[in-house]
């Protein structure tokens, strides 16, 4: 019998985003969302412009996964929904299911995009420790991937096409210096790596991180890099009185990375939009 040659797998796109903060006065919102009083929420130029840059991004990644031929894995990142936490009056309600339903709208918008899903837990500040909407998502029909008996991961990992990728929500190290930067990223694989040697496990090749809200990366010790992805907020009250460096706010730029793996070797292709600068010399 003549045996033929196996078949190559399709590469896979993993996409990673998170931090859409659904629900906040400054993050997007879809206008056909009915508020649980009856009553409808009438977004701000920057709602609007969030939202059209969420529709932008993945329209762009169905066409990157076209033209590579590739499978796609969403991966959310936690803080769906921005909830009601820390005595913010920054949101559009504070209702459960106000926020619940505006989710299923945005993240609806990815689905015919997506062919598998992976939510990885966020902050419980922000109701994101729970899988509401990775079991939401799963009721649905969606092909989410599950942990054991969950539907949700508080560290997620995968090998994808080759690649090894580790997914948690909230990064071990830091920076809000826009010269050191970097370096956290840099350091967080660091440690990373340090840890699965320490277990005699082999590290995985991509670490991604969320939570800072600013992009980085790829920062690396070796052959493991990591990257921080940014949110899908402006920033609030409360991290405007907290200290910050400048007025342009620079880290808070919406957008998400896309990881193409084939075959053992993965390429990255960042998705960045930058709101316009409120500096008065900028216009």
């Amino acid at each position: 019998m003549k045996l033929g040659r196996s078949k190559r797998a399709r590469p896979t796109l993993t996409v990673h985003f998170g931090d859409t903060h659904v629900g906040s006065s400054l993050a997007m919102w879809p206008r056909e969302v009915v508020l649980a009083d009856n009553a409808n929420w009438q977004p701000s130029i920057l709602q609007d412009w969030y939202l059209a840059r969420w529709r932008e991004f993945w329209i762009d990644t169905a066409a990157l996964a076209k033209e590579h031929n590739a499978k796609v894995v969403a991966i959310s990142g936690g803080d769906e929904r921005d909830g009601d936490h820390h005595s913010t009056k920054q949101l559009v309600s504070a209702d459960e299911d106000d926020q619940d339903q505006a989710v299923g709208v945005i993240y609806g918008m990815a689905a015919d995009v997506v062919d598998e899903w992976v939510f990885v837990r966020g902050t419980p500040a922000h109701g994101g420790a729970t899988e509401r909407y990775a079991r939401k998502f799963a009721g649905k029909g969606w092909n989410v991937i599950p942990n054991g008996d969950h539907w949700s991961h508080w560290c997620y990992t995968g090998n994808h096409e080759g690649v090894r990728i580790e997914v948690a929500h909230a990064p071990g190290t830091k920076s809000w210096v826009p010269t050191t930067r970097g370096a956290a990223v840099a350091r967080h694989a660091q440690y990373t790596k340090a840890e699965y040697y320490e277990s005699g496990i082999q590290p995985p090749d991509v670490v991604i991180r969320h939570h800072v809200h600013y992009w980085q990366g790829p920062g690396c010790d070796g052959e493991t890099c990591c990257f921080f992805i940014p949110g899908w907020q402006a920033a609030s009250n409360w991290v405007m009185s907290r200290g910050i460096k400048s007025a342009t706010a620079s880290h808070f730029v919406p957008g998400g990375l896309r990881l193409l793996c084939d075959n053992g070797v993965w390429r990255h292709f960042w998705w960045l939009r930058r709101p316009e600068s409120s500096v008065a010399w900028a216009k």
